[in-house]
């Protein structure tokens, strides 16, 4: 397939205003760069227009035309000047154009307009024998979207040859076969239609008007300091008016008023899409429809000019005005009768897009995916290019879109991002200090621990040198006591620092609740409290390390204990998780409840929420990261004067999982982070 437009991966910026111009949806948007697909691509330009970015490459046919002309051996090299270059050199007086063209090196500047002389009048015989809608045909862009989207209008499409190639076998009638031809014009369409294989061989190559200004400009030509010359014959009459809109029609001499219902200009790509699609459910019904998918020549895409459309417009009439005014009548009229006798039919050829139309079960998840399952979501913006999400959603499926290229959904994805980096951000200091805290309590453990058995021990040993009734008794007692709660928290620490390796082994949720429930009924400050343990049936055995668990139900049960001092109910529930290989305990107490500025920070090391000498902080934590190290979650509710509810939920067989070695310092922190644990405050 050959292809006149590509990107320019490095100028293209995710705008998606050529996917939102192109007629043919012919722009794939593959990882973020808008790659031109040449099976669909009609060559009408619009996304050349629209880029701001000039990230739109055409292609450019002055190095084949210079080759062309070299290997020409003397034959005539011929530039055939399309009636809308007075517009593209405003200012300029446009035969000093003829002579730049002269200069740049061809020996023939001949006017295509000539041969839109000798269509209209094919188009005046044609519509004489026609009953059905008539479709126009100088714009190859028209001709391409029928071809590949609307093939079954091919038999609606005059059989009628453009005015580029009517004047390429005018010239090569009267300059010779071998003469070299190129076009120059506005029209980048008409890149595709030289190789169009029904007409190809005519036309050598087409240049656009900006081609042939850069071309001038590298020759040091300007077109202004040239000398005036005359264009080589034939002479043109009204073909010259083809680029302003009705063009065709004033040349043919067909009615174009507004009360005639027999013909219908049509320009712009919105409207002649409506059009053509109105033309194929026969709603259609005057008998020429005039299309051009710019607004008129004078706008086509290979023309960039300061002028507006109006300045153009008045550009192109009154030069028809001036040349009409010196025209010879005779001379024309004796070119065109020389020229009755060449062949301005052509044939077209049905060439669809295979399109393949995706399934409901591919669409609705890619909707889902970008938010928009339900309708009321849909808000078809139209800021991804497609006119609706839904469409939007079946280009996904099709493989030409990218469910980035929704505006809202890239917008939530963004949030989102922000969020998780923000988390990763904290997550990544409290990890950091997690690690620090976990080196520390190594060390300063093992170099605590000692002093504190030496003072244990002489104390004791003090104890006993005293008397019963000696009141230093009290004061050696409470060093004792003191001493003791001291290697409490060492001990802690040391428990703290070991975590990261797991002894998996056999254990039934019985077992495990057998010490929480032992203890508690053990503890004389807990007399007031009521346990209530509800086990549902048929819990699988757990394949866990026993001894932490025990110790993360114990940590949590003791708390949950201690928040209610003047009694309560403590209740262990366990239930079937989630899944079918997972279990959940809900451990809830009915205590004070935790305040909600300590929420956030429930499970980080050495922030006891106890009174002072209650704790040392670290139980929490060192649940948390037992759990974590199962592959378990935690997740924590709780209401002030109401109670709390831990919810901790776990594989119950941990052989599913990778046996994994010690962990390092780093990564226990990395494990304890509690970057995923879920707190909430109730009301």
């Amino acid at each position: 397939m050959n292809c006149v437009v590509s990107t320019i991966p490095e100028r293209c910026k995710r705008c998606y205003c050529c996917v939102r111009e192109c007629p043919a949806n012919a722009i794939q948007i593959q990882n973020g760069q808008a790659v031109v697909l040449s099976n669909r691509c009609v060559g009408c330009g619009n996304c050349v227009q629209v880029c701001t970015q000039n990230a739109k490459a055409v292609r450019n046919a002055s190095e084949a035309l210079q080759e062309a002309i070299a290997a020409a051996n003397g034959a005539e090299r011929v530039a055939c000047l399309a009636p809308s270059f007075p517009a593209a050199f405003p200012g300029i007086e446009p035969l000093r154009v003829v002579g730049a063209l002269r200069k740049l090196g061809f020996t023939r500047v001949v006017e295509v307009a000539f041969g839109a002389d000798m269509v209209s009048r094919a188009y005046g015989e044609h519509l004489a024998g026609e009953s059905d809608p008539v479709i126009t045909t100088p714009c190859p862009a028209i001709v391409e979207y029928i071809e590949k989207y609307y093939p079954q209008l091919i038999g609606n499409l005059a059989p009628i040859v453009s005015p580029m190639i009517a004047a390429g076998k005018v010239i090569h009638e009267r300059y010779g076969k071998d003469a070299v031809i190129a076009f120059i014009g506005p029209c980048i369409a008409k890149k595709l239609e030289v190789l169009d294989e029904n007409v190809a061989g005519v036309i050598d190559e087409a240049m656009t008007f900006d081609e042939l200004a850069a071309l001038l400009e590298d020759a040091g030509i300007d077109p202004a300091d040239c000398d005036a010359s005359e264009f080589d014959p034939p002479r043109s009459d009204l073909g010259q008016i083809y680029p302003v809109s009705g063009g065709l029609l004033k040349s043919a001499g067909i009615s174009a008023d507004v009360m005639d219902e027999g013909t219908i200009v049509v320009e712009g790509r919105q409207r002649c899409m409506n059009i053509i699609n109105e033309i194929a459910q026969g709603k259609v019904k005057s008998k020429l429809i005039d299309i051009l998918f710019c607004e008129g020549c004078i706008n086509g895409p290979g023309m960039t000019t300061p002028l507006n459309h109006f300045e153009k417009r008045e550009c192109i009439i009154s030069w028809v005005k001036s040349r009409r005014s010196d025209m010879d009548t005779d001379a024309w009229q004796r070119d065109m009768e020389e020229s009755a006798g060449l062949d301005l039919s052509r044939r077209f050829a049905s060439h669809p897009v295979q399109e393949r139309m995706p399934e409901e079960t591919e669409i609705q998840p890619i909707l889902v995916a970008m938010g928009k399952g339900e309708v009321a979501n849909q808000i078809n913006c139209g800021a991804c290019g497609y006119e609706t999400c839904r469409a939007l959603a079946v280009a996904v499926a099709q493989g030409i879109a990218e469910k980035e290229m929704c505006l809202q959904y890239t917008i939530d994805n963004l949030e989102r991002s922000h969020r998780e980096l923000a988390e990763a951000q904290a997550q990544l200091i409290h990890t950091e200090k997690l690690a620090s805290v976990g080196q520390l309590a190594a060390g300063v453990a093992h170099e605590i621990n000692n002093p504190l058995g030496t003072i244990v021990l002489y104390s004791h040993l003090l104890l006993k040198q005293l008397q019963e009734m000696d009141p230093a008794r009290e004061d050696i007692q409470f060093i004792i006591s003191e001493a003791e709660r001291c290697r409490n928290i060492v001990g802690s620490l040391l428990n703290f620092a070991r975590q990261g390796k797991l002894e998996v082994g056999e254990v039934t949720v019985d077992d495990l609740l057998e010490t929480v429930t032992a203890t508690v009924d053990t503890r004389e400050e807990f007399k007031q409290i009521t346990v209530d343990v509800q086990c549902a049936p048929e819990l699988p055995v757990l394949h866990v390390d026993p001894n932490q668990m025990r110790q993360v139900l114990l940590n949590i049960s003791m708390n949950a204990c201690e928040a209610m001092p003047h009694g309560g109910t403590l209740r262990i529930e366990v239930t079937a998780g989630p899944s079918p290989r997972e279990v959940t305990f809900r451990i809830s107490d009915t205590g004070i409840g935790i305040p909600e500025e300590n929420m956030a920070r429930l499970f980080t090391p050495f922030f006891p929420t106890k009174q002072i000498g209650k704790g040392t902080g670290l139980g929490l934590p060192i649940a948390y990261g037992i759990v974590k190290l199962h592959h378990g979650q935690i997740s924590v509710q709780s209401a002030v004067q109401k109670g709390s509810t831990f919810t901790i939920t776990l594989p119950a067989d941990l052989r599913d999982y990778p046996a994994a070695p010690q962990m390092s310092p780093q990564d226990l922190a990395a494990a304890l982070a509690p970057g995923t644990v879920s707190t909430k405050q109730s009301s």
